[in-house]
């Protein structure tokens, strides 16, 4: 359970993604089939069926939606990876807090001959048995995406690149000293000497590239993937030392230990300080030793 889940389950727009399909689901699901009698575990009738499952899909959708922006603000601030097993936490006290608020709107609109109590477990077992399906297919959607990210990674390791200059620019960028950068098209936006290069941090489904200009640090947005960078980058002293960043080892001055993990410090001021996860220490590290 220590894998780490996809990289991009926590990418913005694809937590849209998920909350939209799950509660799309989950109201298609119980409108049609009515699973577990539900019309008569709420106690209405069948015509005001609709009306109070669409109330209860809402419920279920304000939660997630809360749960997901605390994850996304979590996990992307603090530049941690979230493992299987958090995952699953997660998730279990996702369901758990929908379970209870449906569970409080359930009990208020029937005949209240059970206590609030008395229903709750029935409720858990009926949002789980609901949420199992969407869950599942979302995860394993992102984890075919990050699969195909990887296929195509080691494709183009093997297959090699027919570039065309078109343009003075396109030339320029060819010079060996310099690396390109393209976007998920194809299109080249950015050149920058290895020398001048600092670090990538991935943000959503773009990459910040920080580099040197005029003696300053300039930052760089390009619509393109940490992972694609990363494959990109293997000719070069790239090193993956996190799930949101990629350096340039030869602008490491420092590696620092603390209470919280490992940190890397490069040779410029106005640069904060890079975390090491877990995952890609052992590389790091090994780095350091040669």
């Amino acid at each position: 359970m220590s894998k780490k889940i996809p990289n991009n389950l926590i990418e913005r727009s694809n937590i849209i993604k998920l909350v939209l399909f799950v509660v799309f689901f989950a109201f298609v699901f119980i409108v049609i089939f009515k699973p577990f009698n539900s019309n008569k575990f709420l106690t209405i009738s069948t015509d005001r069926f609709v009306a109070y499952a669409s109330i209860i899909v809402a419920i279920g959708l304000g939660v997630l939606i809360v749960s997901r922006l605390l994850m996304y603000i979590y996990y992307n601030r603090s530049h941690k990876e979230m493992s299987y097993f958090n995952y699953v936490v997660w998730v279990l006290v996702e369901i758990l807090s929908i379970s209870l608020f449906c569970n409080l709107f359930a009990w208020l609109i029937g005949t209240r001959e059970n206590g609030y109590f008395d229903i709750l477990s029935d409720t858990f077992t009926y949002t789980s048995a609901i949420l199992f399906l969407p869950y599942v297919i979302t995860l394993l959607y992102f984890e075919l995406l990050e699969k195909n990210v990887d296929l195509e990674k080691l494709k183009s390791k093997s297959t090699p690149t027919d570039i065309s200059v078109t343009s003075s620019v396109d030339h320029l960028a060819d010079k060996p000293h310099l690396i390109n950068f393209h976007d998920d098209k194809g299109h080249l936006k950015l050149s920058v000497s290895i020398d001048n290069l600092f670090y990538f941090e991935a943000a959503d489904n773009y990459v910040n590239i920080y580099y040197k200009n005029k003696e300053k640090v300039s930052k760089f947005c390009l619509r393109n993937t940490l992972k694609n960078l990363e494959a990109e980058m293997s000719n070069y002293k790239m090193i993956r030392c996190h799930r949101s960043f990629i350096v340039n080892f030869q602008k490491v001055k420092v590696l620092r230990k603390e209470k919280d993990g490992l940190y890397l410090e490069l040779d410029n001021k106005d640069i904060p300080d890079i975390p090491i996860s877990k995952t890609y220490s052992q590389k790091v590290l090994e780095l350091f030793s040669e």
